[in-house]
């Protein structure tokens, strides 16, 4: 049986995919979850809050957890998904289309004063991790099997502690890093990953526009981008 570690930042972001049943709430003095199965998939599925490094301890919490802990010695991690909202870069992008990150990057991750490009961590030979092929092209097949009023792109999604809303950040994410989305958390998700070898995956509903309008249409279009973006992963989870 295979395992999957379903994140989001925020409770709503996962409470549609855990609502219909057959989960087991679970305490853990760290990071409560969702314990349960979807076919011959083993879910675990949990909040890590807001924030890069809160996503970062949240991932390695559960790798080590699974390693380490008699509960959990008949699985290992097969993939780990950052399921959320984001908002758009793209202009190309409306509020409910996805975002499936097939690279990740931190947009406020600055050493140029060390003589570094600017979103490199001088401790990775690239400012972008990428998500395994494999793992990109099996959400584009679940797409395909939908029947759906939303457009799924691929491309690279931008992380950063910020709400982006304002004309001038949005342009440096574009230009500087060739972004179609933003948010707080994926960058975190796929560098930890990348570093205990472990598949990822970061895919973002847009909830806003990441401007000036950005705090009112976020409240209003979030809900719609996060059931479209729940749907999408349960195909993924049967694929």
């Amino acid at each position: 049986m295979k395992t999957f570690l379903i994140i989001g930042a925020m409770e709503e972001e996962i409470l549609p995919l855990v609502s219909e049943g057959g989960f087991e709430h679970r305490e853990d003095r760290l990071f409560p979850y969702y314990y349960g199965a979807q076919g011959d998939t083993q879910l675990i599925v949990t909040v890590s809050k807001i924030g890069k490094v809160a996503m970062a301890a949240c991932v390695q919490h559960f790798i080590t957890l699974m390693e380490c802990s008699p509960a959990f010695s008949e699985h290992h991690i097969d993939l780990i998904i950052n399921m959320g909202v984001a908002g758009a870069i793209a202009s190309s992008l409306n509020q409910g289309d996805i975002v499936v990150g097939d690279k990740l990057c931190q947009h406020d991750m600055d050493v140029m004063g060390l003589g570094y490009e600017i979103g490199l961590n001088p401790d990775y030979n690239s400012v972008f991790f990428e998500t395994p092929k494999t793992v990109v092209d099996m959400v584009k097949k679940a797409y395909e099997g939908l029947d759906t009023d939303y457009t799924l792109v691929t491309g690279t999604i931008a992380s950063g502690d910020q709400f982006i809303s304002s004309k001038e950040k949005k342009e440096f994410i574009e230009n500087t890093f060739h972004a179609y989305a933003c948010e707080m958390e994926g960058a975190s998700l796929a560098q930890v990953c990348s570093d205990n070898e472990i598949p990822f995956l970061v895919i973002r509903a847009i909830s806003d526009k990441a401007d000036g309008d950005a705090p009112l249409s976020y409240g209003e279009f979030k809900t719609a981008a996060i059931r479209n973006l729940t749907t999408l992963v349960k195909e993924v989870i049967k694929q």
